[in-house]
Order: structure tokens, then C-alpha cells, then sequence
């Protein structure tokens, strides 16, 4: 393992006593964090973390305050740094901050990002706020956005973005006579296939390869444009209305031709981020701040009645990733990894992960369990920190009492 650490003993359980900001910089105590700091920014010296999980292998061991500690330090050197108080069983970094009334992330994953969203303001929902809320909710149906003059309709299969369709888009770019236009179809051809569109409710598309008028390969490239002119479109919008109707699954069963990856062009139709103005509202507001300079806390908020199946969904997958990109750093404290597999489900979207082992306090079969555990679950293990070392026991008093005797 590349990361060594060792956090000295402090004599008092209670966690709130055992925030560093109550200790002189100058101890053993700050010194052993300060320690572990510089480790781990050593573990990454080619390139910036952005995210660090922080687990144990039982309850006991000391990941909740090395979390508070680590991430107090992290702040210390100037960067923004929030605590993410992952541990939905049995959270703990609130008693270390006075802290307000806020959903927590539980409240986020459960009500928040279970948001109705019938219809509304697009300047209140965004149309990316729309988008990841359909995801989320698994929802099959339309989409309809109006924003002037212009019309968008998006369609979703269990949450999935399926079709988009630009039914403002002006005659001249429209599919058949971009066709015509390119001489792969006659007027007369598309009228006749505009026709039988119009009366069996199928795609041009689909109609036209149908139809031996034109070959897969010659379309799909007119689609694919149509699909990203509508993203790109809809994108645009900051103010008009929404509506979202929920349609059967078997809307979606009649026979089409769609070469377009839906995901793929999104994520090219955005300019930058996507724009959340509810999510981020909601997100900022339960994010509460310290006294710390530059240090933040996300708390657990109340206790779900599965927190694994929260933890594990693609609502805390968006959630990490939307952090990552407000706060330079986060430190994610998660349950022990013999107890729960929740820390095993956020591992692999974390930069890296510290094991956090009590000196004396779990065996040497139960720690090479969580390692491979974490390995099997493909975890950036960068190393184990030490916690609760007795310094005069182990010899290092000395050499702490001499080095800070003479900086002093």
C-alpha cells in the first residue's frame, strides 16, 4: 500500500472534544493529520483528487473523526472541502456542528430527486432539472416544452431519453426535404412517404427504409442531426412552460429506425454543465457551513429504512459527481465494510479510499477481509491509517517533545 499514517491516542471518546480546531497546531494530535495529509497528496502527485472515502473495518475505529480531522486540515491549506456524512445507519459528523434543520442526503435522494413534476416554469425546473428527474424517477412519457414560438417534445421510456422532436423546426429543415434537397429522394417519393407517416403514426424514417426509397446508412446521419437540433433547442430554454404526461410502455412499441445514442448526444448538445436551478437550489440549501474557513457539511439527514438502495442508486452517483465539481475536495465517511456493504458501493466512484484501523481493536483476518473486499470492489485502496496509538507507549514521545521544543 502506498499511504502510512499514524494518529496518536487522545484520552477522551467524546467527538466533539476531539475536532482539531480545539487543539493547538503545534500537537502531536494536529501534527498526526497533517501527517496523513501530506501522504495522501502524495499518493497523487501526477495529477489532483477530487473525492476520498473514509472506512473501517468495525465500528469503533475512529473514521468519522479522522474524516472531521482530515477534512479540517485539507481546509487549512485552502482548499474547499466538504464532509460528506454518508453513513445512513449511524451517523455521527453532526455532533460536531450546531447543525440546522436540512434534509441531509437521504432527504436529497428520497424527496428531492422525487420531485412531481407535472408541469411548471422552465425558470424554475431547467430542462436539464427535468431531464435528470425523469431518469431518476424511472418515468415513461412525454415531455412537452414550449418556450415563444418554439415547441419540443421529448419522449421517455422508463427514464430513458428515447426520441426528440422539434415541432417548430422550419420546412426547409425538415427530414424530407433535406432529402430532396440532397437528392436521395424525389418530391413525389416523399410525398407519398409523408402520406403514409401521417396515416399510420410510424417514423418517416422507418417509412422510407421501409419503402426501399433509401438505404440505413444514407438517413442516419439526417436523423442524428435532427435529434441533436432539437437538444440543442430545447437546451436553450430559461423561461417558458413544461408538461409532462405520462404515456403506457406500448406507445413505444410500434416499429421505428433510431441509429441516434441519445446519452451521447446529449452530453454533446451541452455547452458547458448542465444548468440545474431546482436541483442546485435544493442541493445548496442542505449543504450547512462551519466555522471553519473553506470547510463544509453535508449531514446524513434521517434515517432511511434502506440505505443501501439509496446509496447504491444513480441519484448518489449524480449527487458525488455534482459535488465534485462545487467543492475542491470531498471526504466521504461511510459505515464500517464487516458490518455493511454500503462504503463498498460508493468505493469505486471515490478517487481513492483510507481504511481507518484502531490499533488493537480488530484483528488481523478481519482487516485483510475489508481489503479484499474493497479490492473486489474495485476501490483506489491508497493505504491504511493507524488510530488510537499510544505515542509514549510506542516510543515516539520523545522525538515529538524534542522536535516541537525547539520550533517553538
Amino acid at each position: 500500500m502506498k499511504l502510512n499514517a499514524t494518529i496518536r491516542k487522545n484520552k477522551t471518546e467524546n467527538l466533539s472534544d476531539l475536532f482539531l480546531s480545539d487543539y493547538p497546531t503545534n500537537s502531536r494530535f494536529a501534527e498526526s493529520y497533517r501527517s496523513l495529509r501530506t501522504n495522501i497528496h502524495f499518493s497523487f502527485l501526477e495529477k489532483d483528487f477530487r473525492s476520498l472515502l473514509i472506512t473501517s473495518a468495525g465500528a469503533g475505529e475512529g473514521k468519522s473523526i479522522s474524516t472531521a480531522n482530515l477534512s479540517y486540515t485539507m481546509a487549512q491549506a485552502g482548499k474547499t472541502v466538504l464532509m460528506i456524512d454518508a453513513d445512513l445507519r449511524k451517523p455521527t459528523l453532526h455532533h460536531l456542528i450546531q447543525t440546522h434543520h436540512a434534509p441531509g442526503i437521504s432527504g436529497l435522494l428520497a424527496e428531492t430527486f422525487s420531485t412531481d413534476i407535472r408541469s411548471g416554469a422552465l425558470t424554475t425546473f431547467g430542462v436539464s432539472d427535468l431531464i435528470r428527474l425523469i431518469s431518476f424517477q424511472k418515468k415513461t412519457g412525454l415531455l412537452d416544452l414550449t418556450e415563444g414560438t418554439e415547441h419540443i417534445r421529448m419522449y421517455f421510456l422508463n427514464g430513458e431519453l428515447q426520441d426528440v422532436q422539434w415541432m417548430t423546426r422550419p420546412d426547409e429543415k425538415k427530414m424530407a426535404a433535406l432529402l430532396v434537397k440532397n437528392q436521395l429522394l424525389s418530391r413525389e417519393q416523399a410525398e407519398q412517404a409523408l402520406t403514409r407517416a401521417k396515416n399510420t403514426g410510424q417514423k418517416l424514417g422507418f417509412i422510407l427504409i421501409n419503402m426501399g426509397l433509401v438505404k440505413e446508412d444514407d438517413i442516419a446521419g439526417f436523423i442524428i442531426l435532427h435529434m441533436m437540433e432539437g437538444l440543442r433547442i430545447a437546451l436553450q430554454f430559461k423561461s417558458g412552460t413544461f408538461a409532462f404526461e405520462k404515456l403506457p410502455e406500448s406507445h413505444f412499441e410500434q416499429s421505428s429506425f433510431n441509429p441516434a445514442n441519445l446519452p451521447q448526444l446529449y452530453r454533446q448538445a451541452l455547452i458547458g454543465q448542465e444548468e440545474f436551478c431546482y436541483l442546485q437550489s435544493a442541493i445548496d440549501s442542505a449543504i450547512i457551513s462551519t466555522p471553519a474557513e473553506n470547510l463544509f457539511l453535508l449531514p446524513s439527514g434521517p434515517l432511511p429504512p434502506k440505505p443501501a438502495e439509496l446509496l447504491g442508486s444513480e441519484r448518489m452517483s449524480f449527487l458525488l459527481s455534482y459535488l465534485s465539481r462545487r467543492f475542491d475536495v470531498l471526504i466521504i465517511d461511510t459505515p464500517p465494510v464487516l458490518l455493511t456493504s454500503d462504503a463498498l458501493l460508493i468505493a469505486p466512484q471515490a478517487d481513492c479510499v483510507v481504511l481507518i484501523v484502531k490499533a488493537g481493536q480488530i484483528k488481523r483476518e478481519g482487516i485483510k477481509k475489508t481489503v479484499d473486499q474493497l479490492q473486489r470492489a474495485h476501490a483506489n485502496l491508497i493505504g491504511v491509517a493507524l488510530n488510537g496509538v499510544d505515542l509514549k507507549k510506542e516510543g515516539y514521545y520523545q522525538y515529538y517533545s524534542t522536535y516541537y521544543d525547539e520550533n517553538q
